[in-house]
């Protein structure tokens, strides 16, 4: 590629599309720590992720965690700031994701495709064996694969980011016609396998997150991931365009 502005630009779009797909792994992955807390709120996150006004649903759980926190008797208003490293932050996050996506109950969020495409809320569909098979194909492997859902919302954004880093490295080394193969199977992989539920999850997630963290988050992927899957195609058609 000649045009060193461009490039520059594409490296860049490469780079922050890895981070934003791995952020989100994180994000979904399971009961978040102080560590994986101040990732979710850093400033790298906001750069990756930057719709959606996260950081005023971020203020309410805050406020809420310092509420929690003291006698309930007392209210927050106006912005409570946020304080990514504050334990009551932490416990908050963490009592919300166990309630939203590991306890059954009223606010519970199947974080998986199949219950979204197929007849009924079960696990190991034929949707997860064809997930399974882009895994495959592509050199991945779940380490607790046929124990852990290969179609679970936190394995889908793995994926994605460890690809999205491949296309960023096949670029950096200048095989351009690599990255833009493997832009077309993420490209692939979106529109098959994440298009089809992500809106609808998220949907869930609004409706029964009680601080509206994971809700933000979860409209924040859904919108990444469409806008995501439009500039792919066209960044791909550009990468295996011949050089003049």
């Amino acid at each position: 590629m000649a045009d060193y502005e461009r490039e520059r630009e594409i490296g860049m779009l490469l780079a922050r599309r890895a981070y934003a797909y791995s952020l989100l792994h994180v994000v979904f992955g399971g009961e978040p720590d102080a560590e994986t807390v101040v990732q979710m709120f850093g400033e790298q996150a906001s750069a990756s992720l930057p719709t959606f006004g996260r950081a005023d649903r971020a203020d309410r759980v805050a406020c809420a965690a310092r509420v929690d926190r003291a006698d309930r008797g007392h209210s927050c208003s106006g912005s409570a700031g946020l304080d990514a490293s504050d334990p009551a932050l932490v416990e908050t996050l963490r009592s919300d994701y166990a309630r939203l996506f590991l306890v059954p109950g009223d606010a519970y969020v199947h974080p998986w495709e199949s219950p979204y495409v197929g007849k009924e809320s079960m696990l190991f569909q034929e949707s997860t064996l064809d997930v399974r098979t882009f895994y495959h194909e592509a050199g991945f492997k779940l380490q607790a694969e046929k124990h852990f859902p290969d179609d679970h919302i936190a394995a889908m954004m793995d994926f994605m980011g460890r690809l999205s880093q491949s296309a960023y490295e096949a670029f950096a080394d200048g095989d351009d016609a690599e990255a833009a193969r493997v832009l077309g199977v993420q490209r692939s992989f979106a529109e098959k396998h994440l298009l089809t539920w992500v809106d609808a999850f998220a949907e869930k997630v609004a409706e029964n997150d009680v601080h509206a963290c994971y809700a933000a988050f979860a409209a924040d992927m859904a919108a990444f991931v469409r806008l995501d899957c439009a500039q792919v195609e066209s960044l791909a058609k550009e990468l295996a365009a011949p050089q003049e």
